[in-house]
């Protein structure tokens, strides 16, 4: 737990952002991943001080965000780098809190595979064709296995 109220953590963050988001017009090239960097990783690291999720979910789309911004910058892929990273930072939020808490909340996975899989599929119009068969059987899997799940298949009889 802070040492402090919400207010003052709320305060401390928006200084964050704002010291940032301030860093971010003074650089270029790298420098606005490296940026980035930093502002998602003091995030991060102040989620695993006080355990506060509030802190993990700006901190873990930042640090998304920036290696996006990795692959577009330095041309290291083509198609939506940023899209990819930002996915990544949504997904990265659920392997954090699993790691950190070992529970978590699975609302990250929805936007963090929707974004994710229409930044894969941005690549090339091969992987969109791909991703346009695959999602569909995805949803398909999903589907049944919640319905598997509702009618007790797969649940131990005691």
């Amino acid at each position: 737990m802070p040492p402090f109220g919400s207010r003052t953590l709320a305060g401390l963050i928006l200084i964050v952002l704002g010291l940032g988001l301030f860093a971010l017009q003074l650089v270029t090239g790298l420098g606005d991943a490296i940026v980035l960097f930093i502002i998602g990783s003091l995030f991060i690291v102040g989620y695993l001080r006080w355990a506060k999720y509030g802190l993990l979910v700006p901190g873990s789309l930042i640090l998304g965000v920036g290696l996006g911004r990795v692959g577009s910058i330095g041309g290291y892929a083509t198609g939506d780098t940023e899209g990819i990273g930002l996915g990544a930072g949504f997904l990265g939020i659920y392997l954090i809190d699993t790691a950190y808490r070992g529970r978590t909340h699975w609302w990250p996975l929805v936007p963090g595979s929707i974004i994710l899989l229409t930044g894969i599929a941005r690549v090339s119009d091969d992987m969109q064709r791909l991703i346009g068969v695959i999602w569909p059987i995805g949803l398909i899997v999903v589907g049944l296995a919640l319905l598997a799940g509702s009618l007790g298949f797969g649940r131990r009889i005691a």
